[in-house]
């Protein structure tokens, strides 16, 4: 067995387990703000995050799977700062900042399990934590025009508003 060899191993259980939660978490959050935001930009920024995240759960089982494990617990328990989200309570300069702290813990976390996966769990680790990135990418451009303009989310006018600008006071 060679050094690189020993240095790889497949993925625990708990690691799945992370995976699972957190895409079920993003999902049912990413779809509540695409359902929720008057804005039709974010709204739809929201929505593929949604289905990015389905579709992220939907490799996770498969890999659950074809590990020959059985299904994974989620914990049910709602997180606290989320439904905070949802209902309004955080600005949404803050919502952004959160949801752009989150995803890159989360990016952390994948791009440090891929630096001892094996060979066969690489590729979905990978992809998984470009879908992080990517969104980080989105939010941070969602919290810019958030800064610019600290009703972004609400604003219905979006389009008109890039192109345009804000209406002279």
């Amino acid at each position: 067995m060679t050094v690189a060899e020993a240095t790889t191993t497949a993925l625990a259980d708990q690691q799945l387990a992370l995976l699972f939660q957190y895409t079920v978490e993003a999902y049912k959050t990413f779809e509540k703000l695409a359902e929720n935001l008057p804005n039709p930009m974010t709204a739809h920024v929201f929505k593929q995050f949604a289905v990015d995240e389905r579709e992220n759960r939907d490799l996770v089982e498969m890999k659950i799977a074809a590990a020959g494990r059985g299904r994974v617990r989620v914990t049910l328990a709602a997180d606290m700062i989320f439904d905070n989200i949802l209902e309004g309570e955080l600005s949404y300069r803050e919502a952004a900042e959160f949801m752009i702290a989150r995803e890159r813990t989360m990016q952390r976390k994948l791009r440090e399990i891929i630096t001892t996966a094996n060979a066969a769990d690489r590729n979905l680790l990978i992809y998984l934590e470009t879908v992080k990135r990517a969104h980080t990418v989105e939010l941070e451009r969602e919290l810019d025009l958030i800064k610019a303009d600290s009703d972004w989310w609400k604003r219905e006018d979006a389009e008109w508003r890039i192109v345009h600008g804000a209406p002279p006071a």
